[in-house]
């Protein structure tokens, strides 16, 4: 009979845990992320979808800017999942590799900007804890994070164009429209 209420309270402790972590995050970093997303969608408005469609057309153009800034303004701007938008404005050849680099900047941006993809802060939040309690700063962790992440979105990008360039002419696929 020990053990079964041994086990009911670890049962339920786990789930006050889970709790005690809830109103945690509703009383921090909830309202932060409720104010970022509110300002950062007054931004989107003022600046107007035409401006930042010209603005993803002229980063288009260039292979680096397409992998590393375009990705940094769509989540910024759009968050999940209008971020995936933007690789309308780049050639056939080119999207594949920016879906690529969109997905490896989630994290990263997440770091600094926790509006992008609220859905997935709790993966920065678990390591972000690990390295407070360590007594150092996460802001250095996250621009270390941000930086690393977009050399090899950019990386990732680069490489996912060529091998979608390669599949795609070996299908007989038209890789210039």
């Amino acid at each position: 009979m020990e053990g079964i209420l041994r086990f009911v309270d670890s049962f339920q402790n786990v789930f006050a845990e889970g709790g005690a972590t809830l109103m945690d995050l509703i009383t921090g970093i909830l309202p932060m992320v409720l104010v970022l997303l509110t300002v950062f969608n007054a931004i989107a408005a003022l600046v107007g979808e035409k401006r930042l469609e010209k603005l993803s057309r002229f980063l288009a153009k260039s292979k680096v800017l397409s992998y590393t800034v375009l990705p940094f303004i769509g989540w910024f701007f759009l968050c999940n999942p209008m971020v995936f938008s933007f690789g309308k404005f780049l050639p056939q050849r080119q999207r594949a590799g920016f879906i690529d680099a969109v997905a490896t900047t989630n994290g990263p941006m997440l770091s600094l900007f926790p509006h992008i993809n609220p859905a997935e802060l709790f993966i920065w939040l678990g390591i972000a804890q690990g390295v407070s309690q360590l007594g150092l700063s996460t802001t250095g962790l996250a621009v270390r994070f941000l930086l690393s992440g977009f050399l090899l979105a950019l990386i990732r990008g680069l490489i996912t164009e060529n091998v979608w360039v390669f599949l795609a002419k070996r299908e007989g696929l038209d890789v210039n429209r």
